[in-house]
C-alpha cells in the first residue's frame, strides 16, 4: 500500500469511527489526543485498526498518546514497526 493510500485510509477511519464529525476539519497533523478529540479507549480502536489495516504490530511500549497524537505520528509508527513480529 502507498503512503497515500495509507494516508487516506486512516483519515477515513479517524473520521467514521473515531471523530463521527465529517464537518470537523481533520488532515495528517490534527492533534487528535491532545486536543481532547481521541481518548484513551479512542486509541485502543485506533492501534487495532492500524494494526489490522497495515498489517503491522505496533508493541504496546511504543504506542502513547504522544507517539499516536497526529495522523502523521501513528503513520511513522506504522513505518517504523514495518516487518516486525511480536
Amino acid at each position: 500500500m502507498t503512503e497515500d493510500a495509507r494516508s487516506a485510509t486512516l483519515l477515513e477511519f479517524l473520521h467514521r469511527e473515531v471523530v463521527k464529525d465529517r464537518r470537523r476539519p481533520l488532515d495528517l497533523d490534527t492533534a487528535l489526543v491532545s486536543s481532547g478529540l481521541v481518548d484513551s479507549m479512542s486509541l485502543i480502536n485506533v492501534l487495532a485498526f492500524v494494526e489490522d489495516s497495515f498489517g503491522v504490530v505496533i508493541p504496546d511500549e511504543a504506542a502513547t498518546a504522544e507517539s499516536m497524537n497526529t495522523p502523521r505520528s501513528i503513520l511513522a509508527l506504522v513505518r517504523a514497526f514495518e516487518g516486525r513480529s511480536r
